[in-house]
């Protein structure tokens, strides 16, 4: 899997790709250019990134443009949460996803907003987190964004709930919330509804019904 990396090492990528092609070129090549010390630097960062690998000690090839492009749009958040070793939940769209099995996906290659909950006293960490992978990371307020990013939702005290293997909002505060955003959310709460008997406070289409107890089988 790729990630972004800085402009410099952009270019260094490109003038490599187009150099030596898919062969292997030394790890001293770039010192003829630039200082050693960003020579270094450059290859770190583009190693760490996957946009090149080592082959051998002092050796490189770098990795098809193809791969690093198509690997960038990959989805990395969950991943990043994963191994965080830090409390977090799925909260609102996002705990919708969880609860309902993914049958509700709110993300596409172009936007991938995620909202998790996570302990006040973790929030800079966080924050550092998601930056260092240069994914763009707010508080509470959510701002227009390509590709990946999350909302970060700071509480005193968490105690997700467990579906799916992942942690998240407890059920009753996913429902209150499609409730409170019927309009977008119908049909995942009616897919809530099927599958956990829940009595939504609001109208739901029965033809939007029908389609979701079909969806749960």
């Amino acid at each position: 899997m790729s990630e972004p990396v800085p402009a410099y090492a952009q270019e260094a990528y490109a003038i490599l790709r187009n150099r030596f092609a898919g062969g292997s070129f030394p790890a001293d090549y770039l010192s003829w250019f630039i200082s050693i010390g960003m020579a270094k630097k450059t290859l770190f960062v583009l190693e760490h990134a996957g946009w090149i690998r080592r082959e051998s000690r002092g050796s490189y090839v770098c990795v098809s443009a193809e791969d690093v492009f198509s690997s960038l749009l990959e989805y990395r958040v969950p991943r990043l949460l994963q191994g965080s070793r830090m409390k977090y939940a799925y909260a609102g769209a996002s705990a919708v996803e969880v609860w309902t099995d993914f049958s509700y996906v709110q993300r596409s290659w172009e936007h991938s907003p995620y909202y998790v909950k996570v302990l006040e006293g973790d929030l800079k960490r966080w924050v550092s987190l998601f930056r260092a992978h240069r994914i763009k990371a707010w508080v509470l307020e959510p701002e227009a964004a390509l590709g990946e990013s999350v909302t970060l939702e700071p509480e005193r005290r968490l105690s997700p709930a467990m579906y799916g293997g992942l942690p998240v909002e407890a059920l009753s505060e996913v429902v209150r919330y499609c409730e409170e955003h019927v309009e977008a959310f119908e049909y995942p709460l009616a897919y809530l509804a099927a599958k956990f008997k829940v009595k939504p406070r609001v109208e739901i289409d029965g033809r939007v019904l029908n389609e979701a107890a079909k969806a749960v089988g």
